[in-house]
């Protein structure tokens, strides 16, 4: 196996530790805006705190392996890559998102529930990310 090849890996291995972590943070933000119970909210908010590190992780680590494949081999220059690109950016504007409200409960601020279809909307994102790098749409 060839650096390269480990390098991919360790992309792919973040980009899915990125997006199921994201899901995750989402079900605690539920969990956590649902509870009416003080005591439980302190515990849910630990757990939270916990479970937004990893999103964190994952897109560090995502991002510097995918940055390496990205400038090593030029692939800036292909369409399809454009096109996967504008969607990690989207993820990106969602992780940052959760974040603030993450960092919301933490402060004990109040904070507007999650949109009904931000789990769909993740898991299109993450589908559709796959898709231009399999397909190679467009070229």
């Amino acid at each position: 196996m060839t650096m390269d090849k480990l390098f991919l890996a360790f992309h792919v291995v973040g980009a899915l530790m990125w997006i199921g972590s994201l899901f995750a943070v989402m079900a605690f933000l539920d969990a956590y805006a649902g509870e009416p119970d003080p005591a439980a909210r302190g515990r849910l908010l630990k757990h939270l705190r916990s479970a937004a590190i990893v999103p964190d992780i994952g897109a560090t680590i995502a991002m510097v392996f995918g940055a390496h494949w990205l400038f090593r081999f030029k692939l800036y220059e292909l369409h399809y890559m454009h096109a996967k690109l504008a969607l990690v950016a989207v993820v990106l504007g969602l992780h940052v998102m959760l974040r603030l409200k993450v960092k919301k409960a933490k402060n004990g601020e109040t904070f507007s529930p999650l949109p009904v279809a931000l789990k769909p909307m993740l898991t299109l994102l993450a589908t559709g990310i796959v898709i231009f790098v399999i397909a190679k749409v467009p070229l």
